[in-house]
C-alpha cells in the first residue's frame, strides 16, 4: 500500500491527482481477472473503439511522428530506484486507436492518464492543440539489459497485437503478435488489438515483470498474461484464454511476423549493393524432441504458403544464423544484431501444423514472413480457449536436436538448362568440426519423383572445418514447386538438422 501511494503522489505533483484519484481501484489484478473482462466482452457484440483523435493526429506524417520522443526523466518507476521503468508512445499517425494503460500493485490499480509533459514534441506545435481526453498508443518497458548506467528498451507493445523483444546486445527485427486471424487468406486478414494492459509495479529487487493484455477485434476477445525475464537471452512466459465470438478456421497461435528481401540463397539482390538484407533467414521446427527442420526463407514471386504437420510440436521459430557483419555490409540497420525467436509450448497444445507465409516483396520496409502455430480443429464459440508458451528472444544458431545445423544455403542455375539446379548446403557446429574428412558421412535425401540426382557429394571443408552437400539436380518434367529435403548421417546415423528447401524448376 505504501508503494501504491507514494506513486499517486508523484502524480498527483504533477497536477493529475484529482483525475487520477478517480480511476484508483482496489482490485487484485491477476489473469483470472482480466479473463473475466474478456469473457463479458466477447459475449456481447463487437463495439470498435474510438479513437476520438483530431485529424491533425490522425493525418499526421510518419516522419512527423518520429519526431515525438518520449521525455526519459518522465519515466514512471524510475525516479523510485526500480529495476524497471515504462515509457508511453503518442497517439498518431499509423497509431490511431486508443490503448488504455494501468498500473497495478498489491490490491490496488489506478490509471495512467495522458499526459502531454511527458513528451517533447519539438516545434510540432502540438501542445495547446491536444483533447484532454487521449489516451495512449503503445508502452515500452526498459531496465539496465547492456550497460547498468544506461536504461535499454526490452520491449515494446505498439499497433494491433504486434510487440517486440530484445536480448542482451541485440537491435529490434522482427516481431510477434498476439493473435494471428486468417493471414494468407482466403478472404481478409483480421487484426486483433491489444486495447487495455495492466503493467505490475515491479519490487525494487525484481528479476522480472509482469503485465496482462485485454485483446478484442470482431472474431474474438481474449487475456494474457506475459511474465518478462531480460538477460543475455530474454523469455517471456505468456498464458493466453480466448473466447470466439464466431468460427474462424485459420487461427495462428504465437504468431511472429519477420521480413526477408533477399540473402545468400536468393538469384537477385535487387540491384543492392548490400550481400543480404534480412530480419531472419529460416524457419526452425521441432516436431518431436530429437528431430530439427530448417526451412531457409525466400522471397517468392508470388505468395507462397508452407504446411508443416506435428503430432506433438516441441517447438519452433525464427532465427537470424548469420551473425556476421560482412553478409550485409550495413552500418546503420545491422541486421546481423536481429534478434531469432523460439516458441516453446508449455502444457498441452492442440493438435496443428507450423504454417509458414511467404509474401513478395519489392524492399526491407515491409515484414514478408508469417509464421505461427495453426490448430486442425478451430476453437469452438462461446467456450475458452486457453494455451500457454515461452518466447525465447536469442542469438542461438540453434535449440537442441541434432548436433549439426544448416550455416548456409546457396542455388546456382544453370542458364542454358533453367531446369538444372545446383544447391550447395554447408552444415556446421562445434561437434562436426571434430569428425575426420576420411569418416563415413553420407546424405539421406528425400526428393520428389520428378527430380533426377545427377551428382552429389558430401565433404569436409578444411577452411573451417563444416560440411557440405552439393546437389546437381535435374527436373525436366515438373509442373509446380517441389520440395527438396536433406540431411547427413555419420555410420548411417543422423548428425543435422533435415535442410527443407522449396524448388521451383
Amino acid at each position: 500500500m505504501i508503494r501504491f501511494f507514494l506513486g499517486l503522489a508523484l502524480l498527483a505533483a504533477a497536477g493529475l491527482g484529482g483525475r487520477l484519484g478517480a480511476e484508483v481501484n482496489q482490485i487484485q489484478v491477476n489473469h483470472a481477472y482480466v479473463r473475466g473482462l474478456a469473457e463479458k466482452l466477447a459475449a456481447a457484440p463487437y463495439q470498435p473503439r474510438p479513437a476520438d483523435l483530431p485529424a491533425f493526429l490522425r493525418e499526421m506524417s510518419y516522419d512527423d511522428y518520429q519526431r515525438i520522443q518520449f521525455r526519459h526523466d518522465s519515466a514512471p518507476w524510475r525516479s523510485e530506484g526500480r529495476p524497471f521503468s515504462v515509457e508511453f508512445f503518442h497517439p498518431g499517425s499509423l497509431y490511431s486507436k486508443p490503448v488504455k494503460i494501468n498500473e497495478f500493485s498489491g490490491s490496488y490499480m489506478q490509471r495512467f492518464p495522458f499526459v502531454r509533459t511527458f513528451f517533447d514534441y519539438a516545434d510540432l506545435k502540438l501542445g495547446g492543440r491536444l483533447p484532454s481526453s487521449l489516451e495512449y498508443a503503445g508502452f515500452r518497458l526498459l531496465c539496465h539489459l547492456n550497460d547498468p548506467s544506461r536504461w535499454d528498451e526490452i520491449v515494446s507493445f505498439l499497433g494491433a497485437s504486434y510487440f517486440r523483444g530484445l536480448a542482451r546486445g541485440q537491435r529490434y527485427g522482427l516481431s510477434a503478435r498476439g493473435l494471428a486471424l486468417n493471414a494468407g487468406g482466403p478472404g481478409t486478414e483480421e487484426f486483433p488489438d491489444f486495447v487495455e494492459f495492466w503493467l505490475g509495479k515491479p519490487e525494487p529487487d525484481a528479476k522480472s515483470i509482469t503485465f496482462h493484455g485485454l485483446l478484442d477485434s470482431p472474431s474474438v476477445a481474449g487475456a494474457y498474461t506475459f511474465v518478462l525475464t531480460p538477460g543475455d537471452e530474454t523469455v517471456m512466459e505468456v498464458q493466453s484464454t480466448l473466447f470466439f465470438r464466431k468460427r474462424v478456421e485459420n487461427v495462428g497461435l504465437a504468431p511472429l511476423t519477420s521480413m526477408f528481401w533477399f540473402g545468400e540463397n536468393s538469384a537477385s539482390r535487387y540491384g543492392d549493393f548490400r550481400g543480404e538484407v534480412h530480419d531472419s533467414d529460416g524457419l526452425l521446427i521441432a516436431p518431436e524432441p530429437e528431430i530439427r527442420l530448417w526451412r531457409p526463407l525466400s522471397n517468392p514471386s508470388a505468395m507462397r504458403t508452407t504446411d508443416f504437420s506435428a503430432a506433438a510440436i516441441t517447438g519452433f521459430g525464427l532465427l537470424q544464423r548469420d551473425r556476421d557483419f560482412r553478409s550485409y555490409e550495413d552500418t546503420e540497420a545491422h541486421y546481423e544484431k536481429r534478434p531469432g525467436v523460439w516458441i516453446e509450448p508449455v502444457g498441452t497444445w492442440p493438435a496443428g501444423k507450423v504454417r509458414l507465409l511467404e509474401i513478395p516483396s519489392g524492399n526491407e520496409y515491409a515484414d514478408n514472413i508469417v509464421a505461427s502455430w495453426m490448430p486442425l480443429t478451430p476453437p469452438e464459440p462461446g467456450k475458452p480457449f486457453e494455451f500457454s508458451y515461452r518466447l525465447h528472444w536469442t542469438n542461438a544458431d540453434a535449440i537442441g536436436g541434432p548436433q549439426g545445423w544448416v550455416e548456409s544455403t546457396r542455388q546456382t542455375v544453370q542458364v542454358e538448362r533453367p531446369r538444372r539446379t545446383k544447391f550447395v548446403i554447408d552444415f556446421d557446429a562445434i561437434g562436426l568440426k571434430a569428425i575426420p574428412a576420411s569418416a563415413n558421412v553420407t546424405a539421406e535425401t528425400n526428393l520428389p519423383p520428378e527430380v533426377a540426382v545427377l551428382d552429389q557429394r558430401v565433404f569436409r571443408n578444411d577452411t573451417d572445418g563444416s560440411w557440405r552437400l552439393a546437389l546437381l539436380l535435374d527436373a525436366p518434367k515438373a509442373n509446380g514447386p517441389l520440395e527438396l529435403r536433406a540431411r547427413l548421417l555419420l555410420e548411417g546415423k543422423p548428425i543435422t538438422e533435415t535442410w527443407v528447401n522449396p524448388w521451383q524448376p
